[in-house]
């Protein structure tokens, strides 16, 4: 896809994103609502829990750098931008310049690390325990304890991971493919794919495997 392509891509009403903005040091989901190409994207207002509103409204003001990060067709992308301007009426529109350039890469090629992080893991309607065991942007590779009725999945089938590290609500989950499944006699071991999980769970998963990759250099 050429910068022109992937410039309109940005524009997708829809698109969920994660906008990051310059002097605060979280980030928030917002929904794409459209643009003008060379001119602005519109963004919905961030959404941010109610105690956090008072604060992130000191650092939506004009001129303020904000980055942005999303999943398109299945391909990571981001960009750097400021903000223009924030309407309230009659909805509260968040205006960003518009682009020079957005970045995509490729999640397979990001470094796997070994981590050792509770989680649950949910196949079909069965919730277990488990342990990721390695990480990176695009999967995992998760261990959980086989019993009587544990589920063995196949090639192929989608499973949830619950992992609190990257997810703050009991309601949000990362979707996944199984890529690799193989037991032995007392565990079962899965090598999962992210499938489209949620940019703010994405950016998050990025941000905790960039520190732990810099911080065994």
């Amino acid at each position: 896809m050429n910068q022109s392509a992937k410039l309109k891509a940005a524009c997708t009403p829809g698109l969920r994103v994660a906008i990051e903005l310059g002097g605060l040091n979280d980030k928030a989901p917002s929904i794409v609502i459209g643009g003008d190409p060379s001119k602005y994207i519109l963004l919905k207002e961030p959404m941010v829990h109610p105690n956090d509103k008072s604060i992130w409204s000191e650092y939506l003001y004009p001129g303020n750098e904000a980055t942005v990060r999303y999943i398109f067709e299945g391909v990571a992308s981001g960009f750097k931008t400021s903000i223009i301007k924030l309407i309230n009426s009659p909805d509260k529109i968040l205006f960003l310049k518009y682009p020079n350039r957005v970045e995509t890469y490729n999640l397979r090629r990001h470094r796997r690390i070994n981590c050792f992080l509770e989680a649950e893991i949910m196949i079909g309607e069965q919730k277990t325990l488990a342990i990721v065991e390695d990480l990176s942007s695009s999967g995992c590779g998760i261990t959980y304890l086989k019993d009587d009725n544990s589920f063995f999945p196949e090639i192929g089938d989608d499973v949830k991971i619950f992992c609190p590290y990257f997810i703050e609500n009991d309601k949000g989950f990362i979707p996944c493919k199984v890529q690799r499944a193989t037991k032995d006699t007392r565990k079962i071991a899965l090598g999962l794919t992210f499938d489209k999980p949620a940019p703010e769970i994405l950016v998050k998963i990025q941000d905790y495997v960039a520190t732990v990759l810099q911080h065994s250099i």
